[in-house]
């Protein structure tokens, strides 16, 4: 049942969510990325369909692929609502607009990646590049560890990175990992030097679909972190009135990117920046980052690390090629219906709550 929600490849997502969105009759746009094709030379889109009245008040946002291959989870929940008529009916009802943007990263979604056609970690763009670019000295030291010159990484490596972590700390570990760089345009979780397109792209839609509206709600999905098949609900915003309406729509298990029991850290140049920027005329903003576990972080770690490798390696060997991209796959899509499952249902209970709370006051 579940598995019609979701694409097989970029293209078979695409197409679902345009399918699903033209038989409920949504307004569509599509933003075509200019830089590259996809990996079977398909056009690279950024699509959006919005449901609903044009002059509701009250905005649901869903976005899906900001970290490009994570984005098969993010389409599935997108057509799965499409496919729901009791919630689309429920949120027209109380003067909701549902607007869907379905792959913020077609490069990354297409090509098997979780960055875009200039390595570049969205979630790590959206920064004042006006000003100095944030120094993460952590990462400077792991870099040569993190993508050694040859793959699989030997025992040796694998004790220099855990003799980073005893003389540094796990914390210090994580934060070399996933807070950002903007030294290394090859390395992990660069955050690049300008506004990418995809960045630019997200903020025209925010600003054109924001306008006139009293309160938006926004949930972005992304894979890969936390127990399988289990959705974390993590909370990015910084004020307490916005956390406590959050925990009062989402209940007492949102978990702030502060929290010590968070499997992320605090990152800096979120998407969540573009919506403060471009809708800070709205009264009321809150947002959710809905963060699906898949396999053990360390080898999610590894996926990415493998793929990186890839990226530095062009004449790699095609059947370790082929072996690694299908593990990076699997790091951030498990292709199983028990996990699909687990998404639609706890995607399901997230947007009704979101509804109830976008519907009240």
């Amino acid at each position: 049942m579940f598995q019609a929600f979701f694409g097989q490849s970029y293209a078979d997502a695409k197409s679902r969510f345009l399918g699903a969105a033209a038989r409920q009759g949504c307004h569509v746009q599509s933003y075509v990325n200019p830089a590259a094709s996809g990996v079977d030379g398909e056009s690279l889109t950024t699509d959006v369909a919005y449901c609903g009245s044009t002059d509701a008040r009250s905005l649901l946002i869903l976005t899906s692929a900001m970290h490009g291959e994570e984005g098969y989870c993010g389409s599935g929940c997108q057509v799965a609502l499409l496919n729901d008529q009791a919630l689309l009916e429920r949120a027209q009802a109380n003067g909701i607009g549902i607007l869907l943007i379905h792959a913020v990263n077609p490069y990354g979604f297409s090509w098997g990646h979780r960055t875009n056609e200039d390595n570049i970690d969205l979630n790590r763009n959206f920064c004042d590049f006006s000003k100095p670019l944030p120094d993460n000295r952590h990462y400077l030291a792991l870099h040569p560890l993190l993508i050694p010159e040859s793959w699989p990484p030997g025992a040796e490596n694998a004790a220099a990175i855990q003799a980073f972590i005893t003389t540094e700390g796990e914390q210090a570990y994580r934060e070399g990992m996933m807070l950002g760089q903007y030294s290394h345009p090859d390395g992990l979780f660069y955050g690049g030097l300008s506004p990418s397109w995809s960045n630019l792209t997200l903020r025209d839609i925010l600003g054109q679909f924001g306008k006139d509206r009293d309160r938006i709600a926004w949930i972005d999905y992304h894979t890969g972190l936390g127990p399988y098949g289990h959705a974390e609900k993590i909370f990015v915003q910084k004020g307490q009135p916005e956390y406590q309406r959050a925990r009062s729509w989402w209940g007492a298990d949102v978990v702030s990117v502060v929290d010590p029991d968070s499997s992320t850290v605090d990152i800096g140049g979120t998407g969540m920046r573009a919506l403060l920027e471009e809708c800070s005329h709205v009264p009321e903003l809150t947002f959710m980052a809905q963060e699906y576990g898949t396999v053990p972080m360390d080898e999610v770690f590894l996926a990415l690390r493998g793929d990186r490798w890839l990226g530095c390696h062009k004449d790699a060997d095609p059947a370790q090629r082929r072996a690694m991209k299908a593990a990076h796959k699997a790091a951030f899509y498990p292709d199983h219906d028990d996990w699909r499952g687990a998404v639609v249902g706890q995607s399901r209970t997230s947007l009704l709550q979101a509804i109830n709370g976008l519907s009240a006051g």
